[in-house]
């Protein structure tokens, strides 16, 4: 969450900016964790958009196997490194105090960074939608688990922010992710699991809440005080309720392209040029790990895309398709070799007692994704 004033924008020395950073406490606030804890908490939640973007690229893989004959392999092995660090990153956050309640609820209730706990759940329904193939019966137990605990992180949220938990902050898009973006990614699971009634009740909770907080996203970002540039690129997070609701919408009536469909296609193509012509505001100069939170839109958009261009019946789509899978995959991996140096230079400074042991590679405390 961004503060008005900005306060909870300042990053750490040494360190890039941050992705969405977390205000200053307020006096009316609910008590905290210590902040020691909580940080090393959120800074493994924030790292989970290194597992979303592989889960992302992976369901655009996963999409050209049925359209253009993409290898189903690839789709695999990059939710196996999405499922991977989904189970290191989520252990550790239990290993710094997460499985207890009074930490959890206190996580839930943060102005700046209790959205990013719905990570969790969305990535654990996108893995199992994949391996669906496997077992059906096995997977829909598994997506029951976590369509519950992304209802109730939701619910949790919604119910705390109505009580005026956000009246002293500037929205940004972030906060569509839990009551929007992951009814529709659940919509998605469901269909794929035969699950049509579901299905289309996930999808109508996600209509619901991008309208109505999308409209109150938009307003402020307009008419409040600007964002901060390091506050910035979120939003890119424009993107992905108009994608992913696309996708739920296409998987629920079988990839076939109607009023709907061109009407969430419209949404996206136009969000899409939005942020094009924001890019050069956006940009970051300097690596950092938060700009994974460009993953999951690029991803999210490549999947909609690959699925649009045959159910349009475009021309050339089985080329378009071939570039869209090599920009998002490029993207990814530049972001995977550039993380991989940007650790390594991590650990070499703190060899040296350069950087506090406690800090995760490239995180920045207060952060999420």
């Amino acid at each position: 969450m961004i503060a008005k004033n900005g306060s909870g924008l300042r990053p750490e020395r040494g360190q890039g900016p941050p992705i969405l950073s977390v205000p200053a406490a307020s006096a009316g606030s609910a008590p905290s964790a210590a902040p020691a804890s909580h940080g090393s908490r959120s800074a493994r939640i924030s790292l989970l958009a290194i597992s979303l973007g592989s889960a992302g690229l992976g369901g655009a893989w996963q999409a050209a196997t049925s359209v253009a004959s993409a290898w189903i392999q690839i789709s695999d092995v990059l939710f196996v490194i999405s499922g991977l660090v989904w189970v290191v990153l989520l252990a550790a956050y239990v290993r710094h105090g997460g499985a207890r309640w009074h930490n959890l609820r206190e996580d839930l209730r943060h102005p700046g960074q209790g959205f990013a706990l719905a990570y969790v759940p969305i990535i654990g329904m996108l893995i199992t939608g994949h391996f669906s193939r496997f077992g059906e019966e096995g997977a829909r137990w598994a997506y029951a688990v976590f369509m519950v605990a992304a209802a109730l992180v939701a619910a949790r949220l919604l119910a705390h922010w109505f009580t005026g938990a956000l009246s002293e902050t500037t929205l940004h898009p972030g906060y569509l992710l839990p009551v929007s973006s992951a009814p529709f990614i659940g919509s998605i699971t469901a269909s794929t699991l035969q699950l049509p009634e579901i299905a289309a009740a996930a999808f109508a909770v996600g209509v619901l809440y991008w309208l109505a907080f999308g409209t109150v996203i938009l307003g402020s970002l307009v008419a409040g005080s600007p964002l901060p540039p390091p506050a910035r690129p979120t939003l890119t997070v424009l993107v992905i309720p108009p994608a992913v609701g696309s996708n739920a919408w296409l998987a629920a009536h079988g990839g076939r392209l109607d009023g709907v469909g061109y009407g969430f296609s419209g949404i996206l193509f136009f969000t899409l040029v939005l942020v094009a012509f924001m890019l050069p505001t956006i940009r970051e100069r300097s690596f950092h790990t938060g700009l994974w939170i460009y993953s999951f839109p690029v991803a999210a958009t490549s999947n909609f895309l690959v699925r649009w261009t045959y159910a349009a019946d475009v021309p050339g789509r089985e080329i378009i398709v071939w570039a869209l899978l090599a920009v998002a995959s490029g993207g990814f991996l530049l972001l995977g070799v550039a993380t991989l140096v940007h650790g390594g230079r991590h650990w070499r400074l703190r060899a040296g007692n350069q950087v506090p042991p406690s800090t995760p590679p490239g995180a920045r405390t207060g952060c999420v994704s």
